[in-house]
C-alpha cells in the first residue's frame, strides 16, 4: 500500500512539473478541492523548534509542484486565548517540505514510459514535457523510454536530453500495442534490454536489480482496424500478457488512453463519443491486465479528466508536509491553549487556511525558551527566600518594636515638672511607685498607668510597673534597648512567621525540583479512568493538555505544602521529653499533614474534571484550601495546648491565604517574562498566612502558675510575679527546706529533700532541674541536674503532690 501511494504522489508530481496548460488545475478549480489539514504538533526536547504534520490535498500539491508555485506563500499566527495576538512571540517558519517528494527522492524506482509516436505532436509533446519534468524528481539512470511506431517498439533507452530532444517526432503509422507491450513486460522480467545488458557491469547502475520496477504507456487504445485485429498475433498476445502479468508481481501498469481528437466537445460529449467509438475490447482487456498487475486504467479523454482522474486515482489519499518552526528566545509557555493557525495564499487571493489547537508546559511548570535551567531558578528562589526571611526577621525584631518604642516614649515618656502635674488626663504623684523616691524636677518619668515610675525604674523593672498583672493591665510595654535580639522585643507571631515563611521555601525548592515528573501522577490515570481512554490514545495528549495547565500539578502542590508546613509548626508545638520521641511525633505530623494534604487537592481536581472546569473557579477552589488546612490545623494542634476548636477556626481564615495566593499567581498567566522564583512568594504568603491564623489560638499569656494538687487545698501560685519581683533572681527553688521559695511543708510523709527541685528562666521560657531524686516528669523519673523546658499543661511530680504549669490569657 505504502507503493501505492508513491505511485499516486508520482502521477500528481508527473502532470504538476509537466508546465503544460492542460494538466494544471485552472483558476477556475473548486475551491473546496484546496485545502490543508494541521494533524500534529511535535517540539525538540528544549521547545525552541516544532514541526507541524499538515496534510496538503492533491489538487494544492499540484499548484505547490506547478511552474506558478512562487505565487504561493504561507502565513503562520499564533494567538492566545481570546484571540489574544502578540507579535513578539510569534514562530517564524523556517521550511516546509514535501515527506512524500523527499521520499520519491530516495526511491529506487525503474520506471519505464511506453511512448505512442503514432498520436498527434500535441499528445507527444505532452508526453515528451512529463518525462522532462520528471526527471528532476529522479536520477536520470531510473527513467527510460521506448517508441511505438511502423509496427515496432524500439529498444528501451535512457530518457537522455539527446533522447528527449530527438525521438518524440510524430511517425503516421499502425502500431503493435500488445506486441510492444508483451515484449516490454519480458524485458523488465527477465532485464534483457539492450540498455540492461549493456549497463550492467558499471558503477551507476549498480542498484537498478533491487529498483522497483513501474510501467507507465501512453497511447489511444486502438488494436482493431475495421472491426479486425491490426495485429496478426493478436489474440495470441492477449493470452501471452495475462500468463507474464501471472508470473510477475512486481511491475504495476498504468495505462493512459490518450485518444485523439475531440477537443470541441464538452465532457458530456465525449464520454457519449467514447461509449460508441472506443475498442470495448480493447478498453475492457486493458483494465483487466492494469488492475491484475496493480496499476490502473485511466481513461484522459481530455485535459480536466484526465487530471481529476488522476488526483482521485487512489481515493483522495493526502500527501503529507511538514512545516518546520523556530520560537523566539524567553517565549513562555504557561499551559494556556493557544490556536496556530497556518493561511495559504496565492499572491494575494487566500487559497486555504487551517488552525490547531494546543497547550504546554503550565503555570506551575512552564516551558521557557532558552530560559534559566531549574537548579538556576533553585538557586535565585533560595536567594530570594533568605533575603526575605532575613527582611521579616529585620521587621519584626527591630523595625516595628522600635517604632512602637517610639511611639510609647512620644505618648507615656515625659520630664516631671513639679507639683500638681499632670500628664495625658492622669495627676503625677510626687515620688516613684518603684523606689519611693521623690520626683525631681527634670526627672525622666513613665505615666504609661496611674502607678508613676522614673523611667530608670521602668526598665529595671523589666519595662513594667510593679503592679502589672492582676491589679494592672496596662503597665507594661516591653522593650530591651540594651540588647536588641532580646525575643521578647519582637511580636509573639515572629517565631511562626519564620517557621511559615520556611516552610514555603523548603515546599517550593521540593516542587520546582521534582514538578516535571509527570508520567505516572495519579490524576493522569484518574483522566484515564474518567475519559475511557487508553494511555497509547492520542486523545489523552490532548486532555492532559487542557486540564494539565492549572490541574496536574495541584495535589503534589498540595502535598509539599502539607508536609513542610506541618512539619515547620510542629516544631513550635510539638513537646517531648526525649528527643526521638518528638522527632518521631514530627515526622508523624508531617506525614499525616502531607498526605491529606494530597488527597484534599485530588479531590478538587476530581470535582473540577467532572465539571469540566478547566479553569480556576471560586465554586471549587475553596474546597481543597479548607480541607488541606483543616488536616494541618489538626495535625499541628493535636497533643498541645493549642485547643484544636480555635485551630480549626485558624484554618478556615487562612482559606483566603490559599486562595489570594492562588489568584495572586494567577494574574502571571500571560506574562512574557520568568516568574517561576515568585512562585516562591506564592507558597511564603500561604504558609506565613496559615502560621498566624493557628498561632492567634496559641495560649500566649504573660503570666504563668503552678497548679498545687495533693495532701494541700488545690491552688494556682502565681510564680510570674516571683520572677519579676526585682529581688528574686529569676529563680524558685521547691522543698521543705525553710530556703525554700515553695516550701513544702503539707507533705509531711514523703521523702521530700531540703532543696528538692529548682525552677529557672532562662531566655524567657522556664525550665525545672531536679537537684535530688524523687521527682517524677511527665510520669518518668528525672535524672538529677537535667533541665527539662515547662509547656502549657506540664506535669511533675514531688512526693504526693503533682504541679501543673499553667499559662493563663489576661
Amino acid at each position: 500500500m505504502k507503493s501505492r501511494h508513491i505511485i499516486s504522489l508520482l502521477l500528481v508530481s508527473l502532470l504538476a512539473l509537466s508546465g503544460c496548460d492542460q494538466f494544471n488545475v485552472t483558476n477556475n478549480a473548486s475551491k473546496q478541492d484546496l485545502n490543508i489539514n494541521i494533524t500534529k504538533i511535535e517540539f525538540e526536547p528544549d521547545h525552541k523548534r516544532f514541526h507541524l504534520n499538515v496534510e496538503i490535498n492533491d489538487t494544492l500539491t499540484a499548484m505547490l509542484l506547478s511552474s506558478s508555485a512562487d505565487s504561493i506563500h504561507f502565513e503562520t499566527k499564533e494567538f492566545l486565548k481570546n484571540n489574544t495576538y502578540d507579535p513578539k512571540t510569534q514562530p517564524q517558519l523556517e521550511s516546509y517540505e514535501n515527506l512524500k517528494l523527499k521520499e520519491i527522492n530516495e526511491l529506487k524506482l525503474d520506471a519505464l514510459f511506453l511512448i505512442d509516436l503514432t498520436l498527434d505532436s500535441i499528445a507527444i509533446n505532452q508526453q515528451n514535457q512529463i518525462i522532462k519534468n520528471l526527471a528532476k524528481l529522479f536520477a536520470l539512470d531510473h527513467l527510460h523510454v521506448a517508441f511505438m511506431k511502423n509496427g515496432e517498439v524500439t529498444p528501451t533507452m535512457i530518457a537522455t536530453d539527446y533522447v528527449m530532444n530527438n525521438y518524440f517526432k510524430c511517425e503516421p503509422g499502425e502500431k503493435y500495442l500488445y506486441r510492444a507491450l508483451s515484449s516490454k513486460i519480458d524485458e523488465f522480467k527477465k532485464d534483457s534490454s539492450e540498455y540492461v545488458e549493456r549497463v550492467k557491469n558499471t558503477p551507476s547502475t549498480g542498484l537498478l536489480a533491487s529498483a522497483r520496477k513501474i510501467m507507465f504507456i501512453f497511447s489511444d487504445g486502438k488494436v482493431y482496424n475495421h472491426n479486425k485485429p491490426i495485429d496478426p498475433k493478436h489474440f495470441e498476445l492477449q493470452h501471452q500478457i495475462i500468463q507474464q502479468i501471472d508470473t510477475t508481481q512486481t511491475l504495476p501498469i498504468f495505462y493512459f488512453n490518450l485518444e485523439k481528437g475531440n477537443e470541441g466537445y464538452d465532457v458530456g460529449e465525449k464520454q457519449d463519443m467514447l461509449a460508441s467509438q472506443a475498442d470495448e475490447e480493447s478498453q475492457n482487456f486493458l483494465t483487466a491486465l492494469c488492475h491484475k498487475s496493480g496499476g490502473k486504467y485511466i481513461n484522459a479523454s481530455n485535459q480536466q479528466l484526465k487530471l481529476n482522474d488522476i488526483l482521485h486515482l487512489f481515493n483522495n489519499n493526502y500527501i503529507d508536509y511538514t512545516f518546520n518552526y523556530v520560537n523566539p528566545d524567553y517565549k513562555i509557555y504557561r499551559g494556556m491553549e493557544r490556536k496556530l493557525q497556518i493561511t495559504c495564499y496565492s499572491g494575494d487571493s487566500l487559497v486555504a487556511s487551517d488552525y490547531i489547537s494546543y497547550n504546554v508546559g503550565s503555570i506551575y511548570n512552564p516551558v521557557i525558551i532558552n530560559g534559566s535551567t531549574t537548579l538556576q531558578i533553585i538557586l535565585q528562589g533560595c536567594l530570594i527566600g533568605i533575603i526575605t526571611i532575613l527582611l521579616l526577621y529585620l521587621i519584626f525584631q527591630f523595625i516595628l518594636p522600635a517604632i512602637s518604642y517610639w511611639l510609647f516614649k512620644r505618648k507615656y515618656v515625659t520630664r516631671y515638672t513639679g507639683k500638681n502635674m499632670s500628664y495625658n488626663g492622669m495627676l503625677i504623684e510626687q515620688s516613684c511607685y518603684f523606689c519611693k523616691a521623690p520626683f525631681v524636677e527634670g526627672d525622666e518619668i513613665v505615666a504609661k498607668c496611674r502607678h508613676i515610675l522614673h523611667k530608670s525604674c521602668w526598665d529595671e523593672n523589666e519595662y513594667q510597673c510593679p503592679e502589672y498583672g492582676r491589679h494592672c493591665k496596662q503597665g507594661r510595654h516591653y522593650y530591651n534597648s540594651r540588647n536588641l535580639f532580646d525575643p521578647h522585643n519582637a511580636s509573639f507571631y515572629l517565631a511562626w512567621i519564620i517557621a511559615g515563611a520556611f516552610a514555603g521555601l523548603i515546599a517550593w525548592i521540593n516542587f520546582t525540583a521534582n514538578v516535571h515528573n509527570n508520567e505516572n501522577l495519579l490524576l493522569v490515570k484518574l483522566i484515564y479512568l474518567i475519559f475511557g481512554v487508553d494511555s497509547g490514545s492520542p486523545q489523552i495528549t490532548t486532555l492532559v493538555e487542557e486540564y494539565g495547565s492549572h490541574l496536574l500539578f495541584l495535589p503534589f502542590y498540595g502535598l509539599n505544602i502539607g508536609f513542610f508546613l506541618t512539619f515547620s509548626l510542629s516544631l513550635l508545638t510539638s513537646h517531648g521529653r526525649w528527643l526521638w520521641k518528638r522527632t518521631l511525633q514530627i515526622i508523624a505530623r508531617s506525614l499525616i499533614g502531607g498526605l491529606f494534604s494530597y488527597l484534599s487537592f485530588f479531590i478538587g481536581c476530581v470535582i473540577s474534571i467532572a465539571l469540566n472546569f478547566k479553569d480556576n473557579s471560586f465554586l471549587v477552589d475553596w474546597i481543597p484550601w479548607m480541607l488541606s488546612g483543616l488536616v494541618i490545623a489538626s495535625a499541628v494542634a493535636y497533643g498541645t495546648d493549642i485547643k484544636l476548636k480555635k485551630a480549626l477556626i485558624g484554618a478556615v481564615i487562612s482559606i483566603i491565604f490559599g486562595l489570594g495566593s492562588m489568584y495572586l499567581w494567577s494574574f502571571s498567566f500571560n506574562a512574557q517574562v520568568d516568574t517561576r522564583e515568585f512562585l516562591l512568594l506564592s507558597y511564603m504568603i500561604y504558609c506565613i498566612g496559615f502560621a498566624i491564623s493557628v498561632a492567634a489560638t496559641c495560649p500566649k499569656s504573660e503570666r504563668y502558675f503552678l497548679r498545687v494538687e495533693g495532701p494541700i487545698k488545690d491552688m494556682d501560685i502565681a510564680i510570674y510575679k516571683w520572677m519579676k519581683a526585682p529581688e528574686q533572681s529569676k529563680r524558685i527553688l521547691i522543698g521543705k527546706s525553710v530556703n525554700c521559695d515553695l516550701q513544702m511543708t503539707w507533705d509531711i510523709t514523703s521523702p521530700i529533700a531540703p532543696e528538692q527541685a529548682e525552677v529557672r528562666m532562662v531566655n524567657g521560657y522556664l525550665y525545672l532541674t531536679a537537684l535530688e531524686e524523687g521527682i517524677l516528669f511527665n510520669k518518668k523519673p528525672l535524672k538529677t541536674n537535667v533541665r527539662k523546658k515547662l509547656y502549657h499543661g506540664t506535669k511533675f511530680v514531688i512526693g504526693k503532690t503533682t504541679f501543673t504549669y499553667l499559662e493563663k490569657d489576661l
